[in-house]
Parts: C-alpha cells; sequence; structure tokens
C-alpha cells in the first residue's frame, strides 16, 4: 500500500496539473495547484476527469500488459525471448510474489483506484457543498460521477482476474482482494482484510448500476464516442461481468439494451455500435469505428511505454514479442480464407518462419490503440447467455454467432441444424471467442470463468484449477505493508 499510496499521490498531482483537452485525454501542465484549488474552474474539474484516464491507459494496465498477461497466460503464444522484463514468468507460470509484473500491475491499479477515489471525494464534496453548481451543470456532473466509478469498476474486475479464484469456482467464496473505496492520502489506512471475490464484484455492479443512469449517451465525435465513457460503454461491460459470473439472465437483460433482436446488429440507443465490415478495418486509423466501445488511444507524443505496449508483444519487429502457437486450437481452426488468419504477420524466429497475431501493426511509433472492449463481444456474450440460460439452440443465438463469424469468413456461417445440443453451440461459443479476441486478453478469463485448466504449450504443463499457479500471488510489498493481507 506505501508504494500505492506513492503513486497515487503522483497520480493526484497529474490530475491538479491537467488540461482540459476532451479530444486527446492528455493532460497538458499548467500550475501547479493545491488540492483545494482543483474544483475552482471547469478547465481543472475537467483535467481531474482527464488525469483519471491517464491513470488507467498506463502500459502497466489497459494500455497494454494486462492484457498481454492474460493472453500469455493461456496455450495461443510462444515467446521470442526468455526476459523476465517481458512477462516470461507469466507465461512459465512460474512468478512470485516478488515478480516484476506481479508487483507492477497490482501497483499500477490500486493507483488508479486511489487516483479516482481522490477524485469522487472532491467532486461529491464540492457538489455537495455548492461550489461546483456555478461551474459545471448537474448532467456534467453525474456524468464526470458515472466515468469515475466506471473506471473504478473496470479496475476492480482487473484486479479480479489474476489475484483471486474465478467466481464460478464457489459463488465468490473465494478470498477476493481489499476494497479500498476511500481516498487515501496518508498510510494510516495500510491495513486492510480481503473482501470475498462475490463482495468485489457487488461492488463493481453497484458502481456500474450506479454509473449508468447519469452517464452521457453519446458524445460529438467518433474519438470520444471510442475513448471515453458513456452510457452503453457501461452496458456492454456490465455484459462481461454478468458472463464471468455465470448469470445469464442478467447478460441477456443487459445485451437486450443495445443489441436488437434481429439482425442488423446496431445499438438502438446511444452510440449506434455495429459491427465493422471488415476485420481488418478495426485496426487501422483511426480507430474509431463504432465497433470499438470502449479503447485506449495512443500518439507519437503519448505511447504506452517502453516494453509495454501491445506492438511491442505481438509485432514480429520486436525482439520481446510472443508468436502463435500452431498446435493451438485458435490457430488450427483457422480456414485460410478467415480474413482473421490473413490478418496474421509473419517474422523469423530462429530461422523458422513464424505467424504473429497483426492486430497491432504500428511498431514505429507504437501508437495503435489498445481496445477494452468491442461491440463484438457483446454480440457473443449475448449468444452464449441465450444458450446457457435457456439449455437450447435457438435462431437468435445462431444469427448473433454468425454475424461476428461470418464477418471474416463468409462460408463458414452455421444454421440451427449444426448444433446437436447446448453443449456443441458453447464449445463453438468458446472457439469463436478464441479466434475472434486472439491477442486482447480474453482467453485467460474464458478459462477460469468456466473453471477450465490452463493448457500445456510446448514443454510447459497444464495448470489445473487446482494448481497454486492457477492464480498470482499476493505482491509481497503488499504483504510487508498490509498486516491483514492473506497470501494465495
Amino acid at each position: 500500500m506505501k508504494n500505492i499510496l506513492k503513486g497515487s499521490l503522483i497520480l493526484l498531482m497529474t490530475f491538479l496539473l491537467g488540461g482540459c483537452s476532451k479530444e486527446n485525454l492528455n493532460p497538458v501542465p499548467q500550475t501547479l495547484l493545491g488540492e483545494a484549488q482543483a474544483f475552482d474552474t471547469k478547465d481543472r474539474v475537467v483535467g481531474q476527469v482527464n488525469g483519471m484516464y491517464a491513470s488507467v491507459k498506463s502500459g502497466a494496465f489497459l494500455g497494454g500488459r494486462f492484457y498481454v498477461y492474460l493472453d500469455i497466460r493461456a496455450e495461443n503464444f510462444f515467446p521470442k525471448s526468455t526476459n523476465l522484463v517481458t512477462n516470461y514468468a507469466t507465461w512459465n507460470h512460474n512468478v512470485l510474489s516478488t515478480t516484476n509484473e506481479v508487483q507492477g500491475l497490482w501497483n499500477s491499479i490500486y493507483a488508479s483506484i486511489n487516483a479516482i477515489n481522490i477524485f469522487l471525494e472532491g467532486l461529491n464534496a464540492n457538489w455537495t457543498s455548492g461550489k461546483l453548481t456555478t461551474i459545471i451543470t448537474e448532467t456534467e456532473y453525474n456524468q464526470y460521477l458515472s466515468e469515475a466509478l466506471t473506471l473504478r469498476a473496470i479496475s476492480y474486475f482487473s484486479l479480479l482476474q489474476l489475484y483471486a479464484q474465478p467466481y464460478n469456482k464457489n459463488a465468490g467464496a473465494s478470498p477476493g482482494v481489499p476494497l479500498r473505496l476511500q481516498a487515501e492520502k496518508t498510510g494510516a489506512n495500510n491495513d486492510l482484510a480481503r473482501s470475498t471475490v462475490a463482495e468485489v464484484y457487488t461492488q463493481i455492479l453497484e458502481d456500474l448500476n450506479d454509473a449508468e443512469p447519469g452517464a452521457i449517451n453519446a458524445y460529438s465525435t467518433a474519438l470520444l464516442n471510442t475513448t471515453r465513457i458513456h452510457k452503453n460503454t457501461i452496458i456492454a461491460f456490465k455484459t462481461r461481468v454478468y458472463i464471468n459470473m455465470n448469470n445469464f439472465p442478467a447478460v441477456k437483460t443487459e445485451a437486450a439494451k443495445i443489441v436488437p433482436a434481429a439482425a442488423p446488429f446496431v445499438a438502438p440507443s446511444g452510440h449506434p455500435h455495429q459491427l465493422s465490415s471488415s476485420f481488418a478495418a478495426i485496426w487501422n486509423s483511426p480507430y474509431t469505428l463504432p465497433e470499438s466501445i470502449f479503447s485506449m488511444p495512443f500518439t507519437e507524443t503519448n505511447t504506452a511505454g517502453t516494453q509495454n505496449s501491445k506492438a511491442h508483444y505481438n509485432h514480429p519487429s520486436s525482439s520481446e514479442s510472443y508468436y502463435l502457437n500452431r498446435t493451438a486450437q485458435a490457430f488450427t481452426a483457422l480456414n485460410d480464407a478467415d480474413a482473421r488468419k490473413v490478418q496474421f504477420q509473419t517474422g523469423v524466429v530462429n530461422s523458422v518462419t513464424e505467424y504473429f497475431v497483426g492486430k497491432w501493426r504500428s511498431f514505429t511509433p507504437q501508437i495503435d490503440y489498445a481496445p477494452v472492449i468491442r461491440y463484438a463481444e457483446v454480440l457473443l456474450n449475448y449468444a452464449e447467455a441465450l444458450v446457457r440460460d435457456g439449455g437450447t439452440v435457438t435462431q437468435q443465438a445462431v444469427d448473433l454467432l454468425n454475424a461476428v463469424r461470418t464477418r471474416s469468413f463468409p462460408a463458414g456461417a452455421y444454421v440451427l441444424g449444426d448444433f446437436a445440443d447446448a453443449a456443441a453451440f458453447r464449445a463453438a461459443i468458446m472457439l469463436e471467442r478464441n479466434i475472434e479476441f486472439l491477442g486482447e486478453g480474453f482467453r485467460n478469463m474464458d478459462l477460469a470463468r468456466n473453471m477450465m485448466a490452463l493448457p500445456g504449450k510446448g514443454t510447459v504443463p497444464a495448470i489445473q484449477t487446482t494448481d497454486p499457479n492457477y492464480i498470482w500471488p499476493i505482491p509481497e510489498n503488499e504483504m510487508i505493508f498490509n498486516k491483514l493481507m492473506i497470501q494465495n
């Protein structure tokens, strides 16, 4: 917690130094402000909002490494390098509580959470006192509150994916993570016990449900609709949360808000999210097609940083990237005509031509956006929930699956009769997710929520759900400074 507090106070100063650019969310240093002056003008309030996004966009978190960790723990990738600084211990399943990524991710996420809590405390206190009523409108207050709550929910959900057992292991009875919901400006509250996984999920959903009513319906530009949180962002993320809890009725309820009952699948309210007409278009500039519900933006002067970006870990030009395991199902099941295979890039590794995901192609400079959630995920979440809740395969579920599948592989359309039962459809959904979201961090989450082993790869054996390495250890620094913390 000591390192987290230091980091979050630095982030607080980032807020107070921040400018008001809504377009690129990159605070521009101005003059040093005290905390008491942080809400004196609208520009300063907006600068703090920008600062929250900048904190979660860290290369250690949503800007890159978090989703890389989730991908390389599973079977789809092999490393070009055994450099421990670039996640080899994670790929090899031998991380320790002192390993760089174990400590770095925890510190980054909790620093963001505390920075968000500091903003929430100041925003609510200044609004309640009446100080802000002449500076921002009630609509703007609700919008900023909504964005902060959603970012906090995303942060806690992210922590659970690596540092705690899946909810579906025992309905969330396992130890989760400490729920820090207050602004910490001193070390007085270092000691805080772990809440259960279920309690953390309850808080995540409380934040998202509180955020939804006040969220803006849509912004005025495609860039803002991609890089700032709006109502559909919250709804879409709730489908991810609920599907990781096997709460399929709730997945259906949320998905139905932004997915019509029949094709064409275009969000009927808020920003008109829909699948891109081509798979390749998603990964090209300007990265703001309606399929992108929420992404982390980068520019030549604002990158994820050294050894952090998605391109660093997925581009053939990087000496520390990860190439595809050609024996894994995500590779072997792909037809040569599938646009997702066409998207692959090639590079030579140890005198052998290997394949790379090919989604992040801007290597110099590394300015590709890092996706957090796409409309394709919502469609597949909805399709899976329809079948797993009802127990039978429906035409609506097949249509949703086909919408994603045939966008890249028109000849691969399913018909209702292709599925003997719900289990067969579930297998098809798992395969489609494995292919569609290759390199986007889904594989570990999908295996964990289904209580499945992390498959073996090369000489690395499978990690069973009972193995201590199925999840990460709690970082050593947290164990030292938080006397109420217990180790995994």
